[in-house]
């Protein structure tokens, strides 16, 4: 691409220069060739796409003559007020509540398998749920730093990754934005914001759910009850899922198992014309078993010179099979969430003030069978216990006029307890502890405008925002190893203040196609690594990205490009040496790259989605240790190449209700999962594929959903971990997706009233 190299060219000598006339000029050329890029892969797409179209014999005059079938407009609040994805101007992939449920998202994980340049997994040693977008999150396992991707649950930012809850169900819809997010937000991201908004009380009377069933014992039952008046209503949801797992334990417990119960309860009342308050109380629990795999063989391990012992001496060798282990240690996971939050909203003339407050306590233990093997080697505990608070209040202009605007501000706390062990008892009883305290205070003052130049069927609007945060962490850590006589303990203090900003600019180049540009400034703060008696800096970027949104075909085709390129200071990178396992500042890194996403539906009625990502993703300048640099080296979690497919139909039974297939695919390139770039850390490209029949009744009072997920049954790996495992040798410890999973779900709606 090399019109693309040349402006991202351009846009380093930008950075690097202090003439403010050469700035001036580097500027004009960024824009012109960017929009000559536009209009060159805009056409590009639209005749690459033509064949496919052929075959499936429709032409645009066919599509436009069948009215009834129609690209659904999802409603977001991606930037604080109503509007619909295709008229936002950032990338975004959003999912309504219809579509959630028919591409099997069940779980954040699921995600992945649909949205573009998004990586999500589970560390398999504790509940932290890893979330990448563009390539930049954060996989630390101990705690003490904030996440590259934001959480955020009806307008709550979660503040710890083990506190994202395990089910989704009963949502309004599901908004991922991708790129730094901070001037409308109230806790700022580099990487991007995962936005979950549930379903609110109404005054109809409502009572709906389902139950499912399925290989490895899976059992799921969820259910909904909704109701009151205009000036009062409450909802309550609830689901509980459980299997037997996914990893069959020779000698133990089944591990890799789920087993979440959620509950939540929502009161809403409405004072006229003039407002509302809306209260809510989330209660998750999950007590499964997440296990991993050791990819090495059992064997002895040279720990000095001459000095060799073998801890796996009479146990089974380590089964090949990622899903078959022996492990004589009873692994357990045992966490316990709550959530509440309320939101106040009061309509005056020309603005709204809008509270939302939330108080989530999160706390989890979880027991580890480290050396994977029958014998009684290797045990790790680990515990941790959050109390967060957060409030933000915000001031939203109405939406008439030209001019659109918003203010906030935004107060996080969050204390933060834990505590790890580590036994090893085949060197004399070997034990390492570490852990502590962390409290983090964080203050945000942030505000947008957008101003529109042309306030016309096509308007020219202008965006502007500012953000000014302050940050502080204290922590009070201890590490002990009393084989080597170590006892540590400290306190440490940090602050920083950060200023960020966004301009923007977005246009339509016909009724149907909208243009944007924006730059940003992103900020994620520094931290600890507790237990470690490190400290890091904040990670900051400045990002500049180009988009078009199209739809065309009287609404049956849509094509959305994104274009960015995102240049890190400081980039915060996570690696484990020995016991240790620390956060560093990469000097430098840079990522580029490209978005798009399509949707089409035929004459015929079939409805077809594709996307496709590419990104590069590398360190400009890190010098890892004294003896290696990473220079030019792939950020880890960050795959080249990905691209997802979906097709689904519907079909009248004439009488009988309705039925509708649907397939999706999904590839990701290959990927390493540590910074190094080694062998050992890489793996390589996989693919899966689900595929669902669901038939609906005439009164649509009843559902049968067949589905099955990983149709191929791979293996597919979703994390890795390394670690020099002392008597157990160098380990790489792998967590695994789910295998073929086929399930059965009957669904039921007592309907509206």
């Amino acid at each position: 691409m090399p019109m693309l190299k040349s402006i991202l060219n351009m846009v380093n000598r930008l950075t690097n220069n202090n003439n403010s006339s050469k700035k001036k000029e580097l500027c004009k050329n960024i824009l012109e060739k960017s929009m000559r890029l536009f209009f060159k892969t805009f056409s590009y797409i639209s005749l690459s796409f033509l064949p496919f179209l052929s075959i499936l014999s429709f032409t645009p005059e066919q599509v436009i003559a069948e009215a009834e079938n129609v690209i659904d407009e999802v409603v977001v609040t991606a930037e604080r007020r109503l509007s619909t994805v295709q008229d936002t101007p950032i990338a975004l992939t959003a999912y309504s509540s219809d579509e959630i449920q028919l591409r099997g998202i069940g779980n954040i994980e699921d995600l992945q398998f649909s949205s573009p340049n998004l990586v999500i997994s589970h560390n398999s040693q504790s509940p932290v749920t890893y979330a990448y977008i563009r390539g930049i999150g954060s996989d630390q396992l101990v705690a003490g730093n904030d996440p590259g991707t934001a959480y955020n649950v009806d307008g709550i930012y979660v503040g710890q990754p083990s506190s994202m809850p395990g089910d989704l169900w009963d949502l309004q819809r599901i908004e991922v934005l991708r790129g730094p997010q901070g001037t409308l937000y109230g806790r700022n991201t580099t990487g991007g914001s995962i936005n979950i908004i549930t379903n609110e009380p109404t005054s109809d009377y409502e009572a709906f759910g389902d139950i499912t069933v399925g290989n490895y014992g899976r059992k799921q039952v969820r259910g909904v009850v909704n109701g009151g008046s205009e000036t009062a209503s409450a909802r309550i949801s609830f689901i509980t899922d459980k299997n037997d797992g996914f990893q069959e334990n020779l000698v133990g417990k089944n591990g890799d198992q789920i087993d979440h119960e959620s509950i939540r309860g929502k009161l809403k009342f409405n004072f006229n014309d003039s407002g509302e308050i809306l209260l809510t109380a989330q209660r998750f629990s999950n007590n499964g078993r997440q296990s991993q795999k050791k990819r090495e063989p059992f064997g002895p391990v040279e720990l000095a010179p001459g000095f060799v012992i073998n801890v796996y001496e009479g146990a089974d060798q380590n089964n090949p099979d990622p899903r078959i282990a022996s492990k004589d240690y009873p692994e357990m996971m045992d966490l316990e969430n709550q959530l509440i939050s309320s939101r106040i909203r009061y309509d005056m003339e020309d603005f709204s003030l809008i509270s939302i407050t939330g108080k989530i306590e999160n706390e989890w233990q979880q027991n580890t069978d480290i050396d994977m093997s029958e014998n009684p080697v290797q045990f790790q505990t680990w515990h941790m216990d959050t109390d967060q608070f957060t409030q933000e209040i915000q001031l939203v202009s109405n939406g008439e006029g030209s001019l659109d605007w918003i203010v906030g501000l935004f107060h996080f706390k969050e204390n933060l307890d834990t505590d790890y062990t580590f036994l090893d008892s085949s060197i004399a009883g070997f034990a390492f502890f570490n852990g502590g305290d962390l409290e983090t205070k964080s203050q945000a003052v942030f505000g947008q405008i957008t101003y529109s130049i042309q306030d016309t069927e096509r308007p020219v609007r202008i965006t502007a925002g500012l953000r000014h945060t302050k940050d502080e962490k204290n922590i009070d850590e201890y590490q002990q190893i009393p084989a080597f006589g170590m006892d540590f303990s400290g306190k440490m203090k940090r602050n920083w203040n950060e200023m960020g900003g966004k301009l923007g600019l977005d246009f339509y180049l016909s009724e149907d196609v909208m243009g944007f540009a924006s730059y940003s400034q992103g900020y994620k703060g520094g931290g600890f690594s507790i237990g470690q008696f490190d400290a890091f800096d904040p990670e900051k970027v400045n990002s500049l990205e180009f988009g078009l949104k199209s739809e065309f075909w009287d609404n049956r085709g849509q094509v959305n490009l994104a274009l960015f390129t995102n240049d890190y200071k400081d980039l915060q990178v996570n690696f484990l040496e020995f016991t240790s396992f620390t956060t560093d500042n990469a000097a430098e890194a840079s990522i580029n790259g490209l978005e798009l996403e399509s949707r089409f539906i035929t004459n015929q009625g079939m409805d077809i989605s594709a996307n496709f990502t590419w990104l590069d993703a590398t360190f400009d300048t890190y010098q890892f240790t004294p003896e290696i640099s990473l220079d030019g080296q792939t950020i880890n979690r960050a795959p080249e190449f990905t691209l997802g497919f979906s097709a689904q139909k519907e079909w009248d039974l004439k009488g009988s209700g309705k039925i509708l297939a649907r397939f999706d695919y999904y590839w990701q390139d290959e990927v390493y999962y540590r910074v190094q770039n080694i062998e050992r850390h890489r793996e390589d490209s996989f693919s899966t594929m689900d595929f669902r029949a669901v038939w609906t009744s005439l009164d649509e009072k009843y559902t049968v959903d067949a589905f099955i997920k990983n149709l191929t049954d791979e293996d597919n790996l979703r994390g890795l971990t390394v670690s020099d495992g002392l008597s157990t040798g160098n380990n790489s410890f792998l967590s695994y997706y789910p295998p073929r999973t086929i399930g059965l779900r009957v669904g039921f709606n007592l309907g509206s009233k």
